[in-house]
């Protein structure tokens, strides 16, 4: 019986670590990861930036919670509620229990998280652009400025600052 639970433990270990990717690549391009980076908010460091990242850390706190808000207000088109969501790992994680193993299946739950994704980060480009065309030049240049510091900061760990490996 200990052993039984523990099976289900591993699977739902992957099913959990499957879900927290596809929930960072979803929200991960522009909203999950602005709390990754240092900045304004005193977040930690990451070593890779996500695409949207430093666009939405260069904006004032201000119009960044802003653009929060109204994306949480109306959701985009295409966004998954999260029963859709679970609903979606739970199909995939049957998919892979199933025998015999139908790769077609698992690819169309993929398919159907991709989508989704993909509107969500269309949906925030969008409201992001949005943001940027209100700007008068002033706010603009200022933003660009922001920006470019957002871009220059170096990751928690430069590439030739390694961890020493055990052979060292």
């Amino acid at each position: 019986m200990a052993s039984e639970k523990t099976g289900n433990g591993t699977w739902m270990r992957w099913a959990l670590g499957l879900s927290l990717g596809v929930n960072l690549l979803i929200a991960g391009l522009v909203v999950g990861a602005a709390y990754r980076f240092d900045g304004p908010h005193g977040g930690g460091g990451s070593s890779m930036r996500a695409y949207g990242t430093p666009y939405i850390m260069a904006l004032e706190d201000e119009r960044r919670r802003d653009l929060f808000k109204g994306l949480r207000q109306n959701k985009p088109a295409g966004h998954l509620t999260r029963r859709a969501r679970r609903a979606l790992y739970n199909e995939v994680v049957s998919a892979i229990r199933a025998e015999p193993f139908d790769v077609a299946r698992v690819r169309a739950a993929l398919d159907q998280q991709a989508n989704a994704s993909v509107a969500v980060q269309e949906a925030v480009q969008d409201v992001w652009l949005r943001e940027i065309e209100t700007m008068d030049d002033t706010a603009r240049a200022a933003y660009a400025d922001r920006l470019q510091e957002v871009l220059s900061r170096p990751t928690r760990r430069q590439p030739n600052d390694r961890k020493p490996s055990r052979n060292d």
